[in-house]
């Protein structure tokens, strides 16, 4: 199996996961599960992992893009029909484009899985940073906690927001240094 095909085969249910977040009375969902697929290959075809950048961030653009015109592509052939031309009451051919849009009450789950990825990534080399840098990273990213705006962590750790940014950007800095590095290894 290449790494092309494990990609596609290992991510399959997070296509699954973001076909769900559309609602759509032209596709099913196995419809819009099987143009994502298309986007998840695109993505895996292009992905190159010595960019540090975790695969599901890079294929969910791709992803969401393929459901997106497949949906697009239906809503223009329905619009390009006749208005005269007659169809039978409770059709699933009558739709209009609100049964298509996606739906802003489902979460967003890539938003999550990203966060979890990012959250993961830092926990791992937390090790290169002094307390202080920990604690700033910890609440700004919300790791294990609740997220904290700079005033908020500012006023928790006793300084000002202007050095809970420089410390965050240091920290910020040195994590890069450090992810690099063990890239490559």
């Amino acid at each position: 199996m290449t790494s092309t095909d494990k990609l596609v085969t290992d991510n399959m249910g997070y296509v699954v996961t973001l076909a769900r977040q559309y609602r759509s009375d032209i596709l099913s969902t196995d419809d819009l599960v099987s143009e994502g697929t298309i986007g998840l290959i695109k993505a895996a075809e292009k992905f190159d992992p010595n960019r540090g950048k975790p695969f599901v961030t890079f294929a969910a653009p791709y992803i969401r893009q393929s459901i997106e015109a497949a949906i697009n592509r239906f809503t223009k052939d329905t619009e390009t029909r006749s208005t005269d031309e007659s169809l039978p009451v409770g059709s699933r051919n009558n739709f209009t484009l609100l049964h298509v849009l996606e739906d802003p009450n489902v979460p967003k789950t890539d938003a999550s899985l990203e966060q979890n990825t990012l959250n993961d990534d830092l926990i791992r080399f937390m090790d290169v940073l002094n307390d202080r840098e920990q604690g700033v990273i910890v609440r700004f990213f919300g790791i294990e906690t609740t997220h904290q705006t700079m005033s908020e962590i500012a006023e928790n750790m006793g300084i000002k927001r202007e050095r809970v940014r420089q410390v965050r950007d240091q920290a910020l800095r040195k994590l890069r240094k450090a992810a690099k590095k063990g890239i490559e290894r």
